[in-house]
């Protein structure tokens, strides 16, 4: 079977590793870790932006979705349009390793050391410290709660409150990668020690899930918020979430089982197909309803660190860490 890249598709020469890629409208923005920002679409010229001095760390589509918000280890959170415009949004002099956004609340959030840098219309609202430096951040569907992960467990805040002091959500062990889920009753992080941690809202009830042979770097919750895809294991672990108690003694699905492990995840925006990208370069898409899988990709010299699909739900994008990219056709 070909991979769909050759009789689909386009492949793309990056010209460094890929950190992320999201769309606006025909066009796919891959960030990569020499600092700029790459401009691909289906077919004809690309583009190449030059965003940040060091790499792009983080990004997130900017709340007006006609732009993306990126974090460089250059201390600066800029905004960059696909016709080339940059500016800068702030400069935090520290990494910015995490960016999330909401085009419901209108708010970007920085993730700087122990700090929390809350935006809203490209401004500096407030921040929120934490007690550790965080490990991940999370909006949930209608961009009003933050959750940050950190040492500890997790906090949870109404993102535009400055004064509030936060809901702890307490757990023993470092906590790195989190989401929400899109109805906001449930906070997931991946755990230093190769496991998952759930709290169920309002009632703070702790589910764990674990059995994965690396960390979970990559989430992806399918539209109904009824199933939750994830890294970190030699097939997508999807665990569901329908019921008061989510996922707690049910067993996942386990689609696309290869011998590398699952490094990228991304849910397709309508549909129950799954794009999963793996740490030697392959990806495919899965069909739920029968579990039809199609390959995108071959294995190449890096593993999967950028997945996105279009708007549409008709092409999807990849990038890895050897600096191959792609976008693919899928009907």
């Amino acid at each position: 079977m070909n991979a769909q890249v050759y009789e689909n598709g386009r492949r793309l020469a990056l010209g460094a590793s890929a950190t992320s890629v999201h769309w606006i409208g025909e066009n796919g923005l891959f960030t990569l870790g020499d600092g700029q920002v790459l401009v691909a679409q289906r077919e004809g010229e690309t583009r190449r932006i030059e965003a940040h001095d060091g790499a792009i760390l983080s990004a997130a589509l900017h709340p007006d979705g006609k732009r993306i918000v990126t974090g460089g280890d250059d201390g600066r959170l800029k905004v960059v349009a696909p016709d080339g415009d940059v500016s800068t949004l702030a400069e935090l002099r520290k990494w910015i390793v995490h960016v999330v956004a909401s085009p419901v609340s209108g708010v970007i959030v920085a993730g700087v050391g122990k700090e929390a840098v809350v935006l809203k219309g490209d401004k500096e609202a407030h921040r929120f410290t934490h007690a550790s430096s965080i490990g991940g951040l999370a909006l949930d569907g209608k961009g009003r709660r933050l959750a940050a992960t950190h040492y500890g467990g997790a906090t949870l805040r109404y993102v535009l409150t400055a004064e509030d002091k936060g809901v702890a959500l307490n757990w023993a062990g470092s906590h790195l990668a989190c989401t929400i889920s899109p109805d906001g009753d449930y906070v997931i992080s991946g755990m230093q020690e190769n496991a998952l941690h759930g709290w169920r809202l309002p009632e703070k009830t702790d589910l764990r899930m674990d059995g994965y042979p690396a960390k979970t770097k990559s989430f992806s919750w399918d539209k109904r918020g009824r199933w939750l895809a994830t890294s970190g294991a030699n097939a997508a672990i999807v665990w569901p979430f329908a019921g008061k108690l989510g996922p707690q003694g049910k067993a996942p699905l386990q689609p696309g089982e290869r011998q590398a492990l699952v490094t990228a995840v991304a849910f397709h925006p309508t549909d129950e197909v799954l794009a999963i990208g793996y740490s030697d370069g392959a990806a495919i898409v899965v069909r739920f309803a029968d579990s039809l899988g199609i390959e995108l990709d071959e294995p190449s010299e890096g593993a999967v660190t950028a997945l996105a699909w279009s708007a549409d739900g008709k092409r999807i994008a990849i990038g890895d860490d050897a600096g191959r990219g792609a976008i693919v056709d899928v009907s």
